[in-house]
């Protein structure tokens, strides 16, 4: 950038616009830093993703979650060494099962670079397609770890093939894409993956400003019974320091109970950091972008421009019926935001174009003594929680009025639970098949709504003990029911196609030569 020559009357000028322009460009390029990496590991579910993270942080927590199936994002800090210095990366675990899709999307636009792990006496499944889409859409750079090498039935060889027909083109096999052969259990091969981690860092060199006002995103939330809402945040830029507020959308918490991934307390943390926020006055969504401000009046100012958005915790009132839908009331509670959203996705899917699931109110926490009145009002009979409890008043009113509480720890079993109740409540529905057609021929006479009429079987099988229905002009006139069939002088229960008889019908109509009466077959579901 040029300057004009300037006479000494406008130094004072020249000097404020150079000020300005080196706070603009001069400072906030050389405040600048590179930070650590931001790391999302995905992968199918039961391919080791979180045995994997147990290793390299030494903690197990896979021993603490329900199934042994990962359900919560977490997010980890861990040092390594890395040409002669220790470096700093940041994890983000995420679940493998198909429940928690968006989940591990929100992780890869989150991070800087994605483990794709697959294991090798399995392959690329279902999991694993979807976590590369979520790589791929992110447009970050991932590196490939090939687990469970050390299971008799692994196979390298043929693991590789697999990613080879996704197009996942391998270093050393024609490719650009950086892997390891491991195995999470006993540690084989996971130091030289975390190497590949950091000289994939090194080429793509993530930065950012530790001077600023932190930004990120939220991973993460649940109620803490004794704290109060607690979010976990990863700050890609900028520094949260004690003192300061931070706004997630509608959500806002004054930063004053802030600690790291192990519980330790906080008073100043830089980018790249897992934080875990306590004290948001309401649910922040996760996923939203978060940003942070000196003073709680200036977030404020910020969340009233946000006022028309969508407040985090929700209550939807529905009917249970929408046209000619059914649609079963659930009050659902969930441990943290990450569970309930999954939950909401699968109860999306149950049912189909006449039933489904209406999740009337939802929360994260207890069940509440208003989670029961909304279920009375609804006509609801049970109410579902994930991994949480129902506190003593709503337990009480529950009790009264017969509402039942059906507790899970396990996405796929609270699932198949909403599928077993939309059966037992929802309408039965009725099929019905024309089994046989036969045309009135002549009509004898009648006594009230019983008629006796001579006809002949078109099609099909007229029988005795089916129901039926007289119809003129293709068009329905009446429910009818044959009580009594002869033909050839003998009391029949069935006729067959071209055969004539002589019937006995009740029916609230009177039928006419040339109608017809169609037998049908019923079967409720």
């Amino acid at each position: 950038m040029f300057f004009t020559p300037f006479k000494f009357a406008n130094f004072t000028v020249y000097s404020a616009k150079f000020a300005l322009w080196r706070d603009t460009y001069m400072t906030k390029e050389s405040a600048q830093i590179t930070r650590p990496p931001i790391v999302v590991v995905l992968g199918h579910v039961d391919h080791g993703k979180s045995t994997l993270l147990d290793f390299i942080r030494k903690a197990n927590t896979v021993s603490r979650e329900a199934g042994g199936i990962t359900q919560h994002v977490a997010a980890y800090e861990v040092e390594h060494e890395y040409e002669g210095e220790k470096k700093r990366i940041t994890f983000i675990d995420t679940p493998g099962h198909a429940a928690f899709q968006a989940i591990r999307s929100r992780g890869a636009s989150v991070a800087d670079i994605a483990i794709l792990v697959v294991a090798a006496d399995d392959g690329v499944k279902a999991q694993t397609l979807e976590a590369l889409k979520s790589i791929r859409d992110a447009k970050i750079p991932f590196v490939v770890a090939i687990n469970k090498i050390d299971k008799p039935n692994a196979d390298l060889n043929r693991t590789q093939m697999s990613l080879l027909e996704q197009e996942v083109f391998l270093e050393k096999l024609g490719g650009d894409v950086p892997w390891a052969a491991i195995s999470a259990k006993v540690g084989t091969g996971v130091s030289e993956l975390l190497d590949l981690i950091l000289l994939v860092a090194q080429l793509h060199e993530p930065k950012a400003d530790p001077s600023a006002q932190a930004s990120g995103y939220v991973i993460e939330a649940h109620l803490d019974h004794k704290r109060g809402i607690a979010s976990t945040l990863i700050i890609r830029n900028g520094s949260l320091e004690s003192g300061s507020a931070v706004v997630a959308g509608q959500a806002l918490s004054p930063v004053r109970i802030m600690e790291n991934f192990a519980g330790k307390t906080l008073k100043k943390a830089g980018p790249s950091t897992p934080v875990v926020l306590v004290g948001f006055d309401v649910l922040p969504e996760a996923g939203a972008e978060f940003v942070s401000f000196k003073s709680k009046k200036d977030a404020e100012l910020l969340r009233s421009k946000h006022a028309e958005a969508a407040r985090a915790r929700s209550i939807a009132v529905a009917t249970t019926t929408e046209g000619e839908k059914f649609l079963l009331p659930i009050v659902i509670r969930a441990d943290a935001l990450g569970s309930m959203e999954a939950i909401q996705s699968e109860a999306a899917k149950i049912g189909d174009d006449e039933r489904g699931i209406s999740i009337i109110q939802w929360g994260i926490g207890d069940i509440s003594e208003g989670d029961i009145k909304a279920a009375i009002a609804a006509g609801s009979r049970t109410v579902i929680g994930f991994n949480v409890h129902m506190d003593t008043m709503a337990d009480s009113l529950a009790r009264q009025h017969g509402i039942h509480f059906e507790n899970f720890s396990i996405i796929y079993e609270l699932t198949t639970r909403l599928e077993e109740l939309l059966k037992e409540n929802a309408p039965k529905r009725v099929h019905e098949e024309v089994v046989g057609r036969a045309k009135i021929l002549k009509y004898f006479s009648s006594r009230k709504d019983e008629h006796l009429i001579g006809a002949s079987v078109l099609s099909g099988m007229t029988k005795q003990s089916e129901p039926a229905r007289l119809m003129r002009r293709n068009e329905k006139v009446a429910d009818c029911e044959i009580l009594t069939m002869q033909s050839a002088r003998k009391s029949v229960t069935q006729i067959g196609e071209g055969v004539e008889f002589g019937a006995q019908i009740v029916c609230n109509e009177t039928p006419t030569e040339g109608d017809v009466i169609e037998t049908l077959h019923r079967e409720e579901y």
